[in-house]
């Protein structure tokens, strides 16, 4: 398996997510909890469809973004955020919970990836999965001893 930055540079033309699309029953239930748990993370609510069954969240000076839609038979998805460090992840994953998001995996280092991938993931309301990853966090002795273990 190619680590990640392998398979950026032999994806030279992506620039990164534009945006994904979250199917969801309760669209201002949705958008609440995308709001504070993606806040963090530099994320804010660019425009709200007059109907409510549809949010945008944005980056601000950015492309990447998160819509959010709703409809009567919503799929699941699984969205992976790139950090810009650890205490972005820790952030997120409290605000996460505080969304009222259930926990899947607390804010910790992935060596299964990277010996310097440090994520969190929680489910949203409906299910879908959501992650906060840092690609090049650096574990303390400690943390990196503790996972040899």
């Amino acid at each position: 398996m190619a680590i990640p930055s392998q398979r950026v540079q032999t994806a030279a033309r992506v620039r990164g997510i534009d945006h994904v699309t979250v199917t969801t029953r309760d669209c201002r239930e949705a958008k609440r909890f995308y709001e504070l748990a993606l806040r963090p993370l530099g994320f804010s609510v660019v425009f709200d469809w007059p109907a409510g069954r549809r949010a945008y969240l944005g980056l601000a000076g950015e492309t990447s973004s998160v819509w959010i839609v709703q409809r009567s038979h919503p799929g699941r998805l699984a969205m992976s955020l790139a950090a810009a460090d650890e205490p972005a992840v820790d952030a997120f994953y409290a605000a996460a919970l505080a969304a009222a998001g259930e926990p899947v995996s607390a804010p910790s280092y992935r060596p299964e990836y990277t010996a310097r991938t440090y994520a969190a993931e929680v489910l949203d309301p409906d299910g879908n999965t959501l992650e906060a990853i840092s690609w090049h966090s650096q574990p303390s002795t400690g943390a990196a001893e503790a996972e040899a273990a």
